[in-house]
Parts: C-alpha cells; sequence; structure tokens
C-alpha cells in the first residue's frame, strides 16, 4: 500500500519516479486507486480495452456539504471532457471537432502562428521571447483555430487552466474547487452566447449538435475546455522545455535544421504536462499478479512512464538519437488527443519561423518557471539562470536554484 503524499511537502515527479522504481503497479488504499507507472505497462493498457475512461467515484474526505458539492459538480464537468469519454459518445464528440483539424484549418493557425512570430520578434529581448513572442503566437494560433479573438481566448484560457487547477482528488483544495467552480460559470456563459450566435466553426457544430438534442450545454463547454486547455498549455510547455535544451551548455551540440521532429518529440517528452490518465476498470483482469477489479480506479502515469529508464536511457537528458520506444504524452488508442499532430505541426512550425528569423541566436541561457502540482507541470514564464518550480496553489512559493 501507498500513501499519496501533500504536493506542498513532496516533489511530484520525485516522488512518482521513485513510486516506478519501488512498485510499478501500486495500491493506494486510502482512495482505493491503482497507480502504473512503469512504461511498458502504461503503453499496453492506454490501449487496453479492458479499461475505460475515469469516472471519479472517490470523495476527499473531510469536506463539508457545500464543499462536496463544489467537488462533484467540478469533477463531474470534467469527466465530460472527451478525452474522459467512452464510446458511443466519445466517437460523436470526435467527430465534432474533425472539422478543426483538415488540412486547410491548420494552414491557417499556423499563418496566425508566423504573423504573431513576425510582428513580435523584432526588438524583444531574448529573456523575453518566451512571454513576448512564443506565448503569443500559440495563443494566435489556438484563437484562429476556435475562432476566438486573441482577449477572449486569454480570458477562456484562466477559465480552464482554474478548472484544471483542482487536480486530482488525492490533492483537492476545496479553495481550488471553490474558484474553479465560478471558473464553470464563466465559461458556460460565453459558450451558451457563442454556440447561440454560432459564431466560427466550433460554435456552429455545437449549436447545431445541442439543437439536434446529441449534446446539451455542459458537453459544449467540456468541448471548450478541453480544446483551450490541450492545445495551448502543452505547447507552451513542451517549447519551454525545447529552449531549455537549446539554451542550455549543450545546446550548441543541438542541430535543429538536421533533427527538428525528434527535438519536438522530445521536448514533449520531458515536459508531459498532464502527469495521469485516468482510467476505470471495465472487467476484472489480473496485473502483474494484482487483480484489478471492475470499476476500480487505475491511475496510468504518464510522466512517470516518460522518465522510466528501462525504456530511455539518461532519461533526464535531452537527446535527439533516442529510437525505439515513443513517449505517451497524448496517450494511445481511442483515447489519443485528437490534437496531437496539430500540436506537433505548431511546435515544429514555430521553431522554424525562430530559427528564420534567427531569434534564437545568442539567447541567454533560459529556464521555465514551472507551475507543479500531482497532476500536471505547466509554464509560468522562462527566466535567465536556474531552475524555477512554484506549486499552483494559493500560498505556495516559487523556488529557483
Amino acid at each position: 500500500m501507498i500513501a499519496i503524499p501533500p504536493s506542498r511537502e513532496t516533489a511530484p515527479l520525485e516522488w512518482l519516479d521513485d513510486l516506478r522504481e519501488s512498485s510499478g503497479v501500486a495500491w493506494d488504499e486510502s482512495t482505493s486507486t491503482w497507480y502504473v507507472t512503469r512504461y511498458d505497462d502504461v503503453y499496453a493498457l492506454l490501449g487496453d480495452p479492458r479499461l475505460g475512461a475515469q469516472v471519479e467515484t472517490w470523495c476527499p474526505p473531510g469536506l463539508t456539504e457545500e464543499q462536496r458539492k463544489t467537488y462533484w459538480r467540478v469533477t463531474e464537468f470534467v469527466d465530460l471532457w472527451p478525452v474522459f469519454s467512452d464510446p458511443p459518445r466519445h466517437t460523436g464528440m470526435r467527430r465534432l471537432l474533425l472539422p478543426l483539424f483538415t488540412p486547410a484549418a491548420v494552414g491557417r493557425v499556423v499563418t496566425a502562428l508566423k504573423e504573431s512570430v513576425a510582428a513580435t520578434s523584432p526588438g524583444t529581448p531574448g529573456d523575453r521571447l518566451f512571454e513576448g513572442v512564443v506565448r503569443p503566437a500559440l495563443a494566435a494560433g489556438l484563437a484562429c483555430l476556435i475562432d476566438e479573438p486573441p482577449e477572449t481566448l486569454a480570458e477562456l484560457a484562466d477559465c480552464a487552466t482554474r478548472i484544471l487547477a483542482v487536480g486530482p482528488s488525492e490533492t483537492y483544495d476545496p479553495r481550488v474547487g471553490l474558484d474553479a467552480e465560478n471558473a464553470l460559470d464563466e465559461l458556460t456563459e460565453h459558450v451558451a452566447w457563442r454556440c447561440e450566435a454560432r459564431r466560427g466553426v466550433l460554435a456552429s457544430a455545437l449549436g447545431d449538435a445541442m439543437a439536434e438534442g446529441a449534446l446539451d450545454l455542459q458537453d459544449a463547454t467540456a468541448v471548450y475546455a478541453q480544446l483551450v486547455t490541450g492545445a495551448l498549455e502543452p505547447a507552451a510547455a513542451a517549447v519551454a522545455r525545447l529552449l531549455e535544451a537549446v539554451t542550455g551548455p549543450k545546446g550548441e551540440a543541438i542541430d535543429l535544421t538536421a533533427s527538428l521532429d525528434a527535438a519536438v518529440d522530445e521536448a514533449l517528452r520531458l515536459a508531459t504536462p498532464f502527469h495521469l490518465a485516468m482510467r476505470r476498470g471495465l472487467t476484472d483482469f489480473t496485473l502483474h499478479g494484482h487483480v484489478i477489479q471492475a470499476e476500480a480506479r487505475v491511475v496510468l502515469v504518464l510522466v512517470a512512464a516518460n522518465r522510466d529508464p528501462r525504456r530511455f536511457e539518461d532519461p533526464l537528458a535531452f537527446r535527439l538519437d533516442r529510437t525505439g520506444a515513443r513517449h505517451v504524452v497524448f496517450g494511445r488508442g481511442r483515447h489519443a488527443c485528437l490534437g496531437a499532430a496539430l500540436t506537433r505541426h505548431v511546435m515544429r512550425e514555430l521553431v522554424v519561423e525562430l530559427t528564420a528569423g534567427e531569434v534564437l541566436k545568442e539567447l541567454p541561457p533560459l529556464s521555465a518557471v514551472w507551475n507543479v502540482d500531482f497532476g500536471g507541470r505547466f509554464v509560468h514564464d522562462m527566466v535567465v539562470g536556474g531552475v524555477c518550480v512554484t506549486d499552483r496553489r494559493e500560498g505556495a512559493g516559487r523556488r529557483c536554484g
């Protein structure tokens, strides 16, 4: 049996690495959860039909009645996201999103990204490259994808981030939960207006599906939340990890022109923005002698799998010569991220644009200010110098060194 540590007291990544090395399959009695951490097992189970999408069934103890209502409202909303849904609902929602990923749509995203880089890169100092050039470019691409003005996208991203900050139930904070509920109200109001007005490809598709009774407003809001969170923050985190590598002490050895695809995938592996893939047992089965029962809560720890030395030699190093195992950042199988190819393409085009404009030349050593908790890791900013980590939850500080 294991005990989930408080995130403020224990570095989540190191703790999950330790769990992988001590026990590849571990049961936590306090939350009735199985944790699977080694690459081969995680990879296999991501595509295993014996597991379905996670539906939260466990509530943290010690909450008041109002806090419990907030907890269940937010977590049940997150369970509606396409990535956490099973067929046939999952299949229908993915079909609605396909028009966003046509070649013509991707071309518009890339054009918006390039125009943003061209407009922001001249005169931006190297130490402000991430916030001044990279993040605005990614935001411009996403705004084009879902047909939202950049200023509105920032508000939507803030709502989605506040909802996602609830994190896994093991580390639930009622104050964060209340803020997430408020964010959910704000996001729902915006989506209702967009779908009613049929503004853009996404809103039109969702509005039509709602009119036909195939979706309701909460479903449509869940699609918006997943797109905003899943398209912007993972790409930003991976680009930040790539900038750390190319401006670090071994940066001169990284030839982006010859190995750009490998660099993008290595940055994604090392960033692994979403740490966990939540699943539930659909039937009883045995894993390394452990009986996983139907309806059991199963957490596939993506970040531990992506740092598994059994599959990635020197796993914390940025290397372009890796062969064999591929990272599981985007999952696989029927719950694989629909925007995985778009994310890779956008990252690649962004780096090409930065390289062509010689923006990456003579940059100072940059380090990401990581916002970390048990369930994920995202980038707050990049600074010159040492590694920075901050806890996303209220009251926690930042440490650099």
